[in-house]
């Protein structure tokens, strides 16, 4: 299985320890459901029985690379960009991920039980941000 910096950075974090390689593979070859985004990444489904039925989202790039799979928690604020994938990751709390919504096919927020923002992804990020002009400034109250 080929994959992305930004797949192998999500697979190594802690949350992801439970999610087998079969699944992903499972995904990839034997989805319950398919969407083609504009930008020719294809996002397939698969449900998991043995993650309580759980679904397991992937999304490939064009040449069958894997670019993510979808979270269930995330750690404390941190921001990274993935250039080869032109992905951006907000990670904003450590939180379990009880709602994933797809702002738009290229945005993906992460919400926790109460509502709250645990992550965003930002597809085609270079084109839909600043990326180069990037700071972060903590303003005292």
């Amino acid at each position: 299985m080929k994959a992305t910096q930004y797949f192998d950075a999500i697979r190594i974090r802690p949350d992801r320890a439970v999610i087998e390689d079969a699944w992903i593979e499972r995904a990839v070859r034997e989805p319950i459901r398919e969407a083609v985004q504009t930008d020719g990444r294809i996002r397939r489904w698969a449900q998991i029985p043995e993650a309580d039925g759980r679904y397991l989202r992937v999304v490939l790039l064009e040449d069958g690379e894997t670019q993510r799979v979808l979270r269930s928690k995330v750690r404390p604020m941190r921001v990274r960009y993935f250039e080869k994938t032109d992905t951006l990751l907000i990670e904003f709390r450590e939180s379990v991920v009880a709602e994933t919504r797809d702002l738009d096919e290229d945005t993906v927020l992460d919400l926790d039980r109460n509502g709250n923002i645990c992550a965003i992804t930002v597809e085609h990020a270079s084109k839909r941000t600043d990326i180069p002009k990037f700071s972060f400034e903590r303003v005292a109250a």
